[in-house]
């Protein structure tokens, strides 16, 4: 009997232990000004991780972000309230690599150079928010509220609103964290959408998600009372745009499995006393 009880709470344990990775906490933004609002039917799976998390993933809601600031009222991926989390809208018309969360982006768009595919109806990938005209701009965020731990973050960051030409010049994404306030993306790791030439519109990067052509996958960690950052800067002098982010938790803190641990052995130590 004693046994079958020190076997239970072995499996218990070990099932918590695990169960951090087992279901990730996904928010999903929507940038732009699309009328349909946020991403519903048929196109609110419509993004990259829906795509790479394959059938077992199958939340649907959706935060549309326009131009201002959201410090409240955000839900994760499942609709459950995504309490303390907060988006901070920012972007920068000079050379440096600074966002000025002062600074809010000055355009919106609904979408409609492309608008077939991965880009059909009210996909999130098809409006979007750019920051200015001016020399060299770039455009970011910043995300408050989050858990300690490690994010996947997957960008979609396409000029929708031209012609063929102007849509698939190059996209620069950068994802980091820091303390609350501006921040510097420089040191940052950094990914290139090469989007194809206005001869391929039709092509892969329209039909399906392709990995380095229409969206990216960036890896950040973020420490406690950290703010997770994401900035976006166009090739040459070309604009920096935001059409969509998904960030998933992937990996929780170390701490958070010693916690656990910890408990466990606890729990082990005592029922070895109450056997002997």
């Amino acid at each position: 009997m004693k046994n079958s009880i020190i076997t239970s709470v072995l499996v218990g344990a070990l099932g918590l232990v695990v169960a951090p990775s087992a279901s990730a906490i996904v928010l999903m933004l929507d940038f732009g000004a699309n009328p349909n609002g946020a991403p519903t039917g048929n196109t609110a799976d419509a993004s990259p991780y829906h795509t790479v998390a394959g059938a077992g993933f199958t939340d649907t809601s959706w935060n549309q972000v326009r131009l201002a600031d959201i410090n409240s009222g955000l839900v994760y991926s499942n609709n459950t309230a995504a309490t303390g989390v907060s988006v901070n809208l920012g972007r920068n018309s000079t050379t440096d690599t600074i966002i000025n969360l002062s600074s809010q982006p000055v355009s919106e768009l609904a979408g409609s150079a492309t608008t077939t595919g991965v880009y059909a109806g009210n996909s999130a990938a098809r409006d979007g928010i750019f920051g200015t005209t001016t020399t060299n701009p770039r455009i970011g965020l910043q995300v408050g509220g989050l858990t300690a731990g490690t994010y996947d973050v997957y960008i979609t960051a396409r000029n929708t609103n031209t012609g063929d030409g102007q849509a698939a010049y190059d996209q620069i994404i950068y994802a980091g964290s820091s303390a609350s306030g501006n921040f510097n993306f420089g040191s940052y790791s950094n990914s290139t959408l090469t989007y194809p030439g206005s001869s391929s519109q039709t092509t892969t990067f329209v039909s399906s998600w392709v990995a380095g052509e229409n969206y990216v996958k960036l890896t950040v960690s973020v420490a406690s009372g950290e703010y997770l950052n994401i900035a976006v800067a166009g090739d040459g002098t070309n604009r920096g745009f935001l059409n969509s982010v998904q960030i998933v938790s992937a990996i929780p803190e170390p701490s958070t499995y010693a916690a656990i641990g910890g408990l466990t052995v606890l729990g082990l130590a005592t029922l070895r006393r109450r056997r002997d």
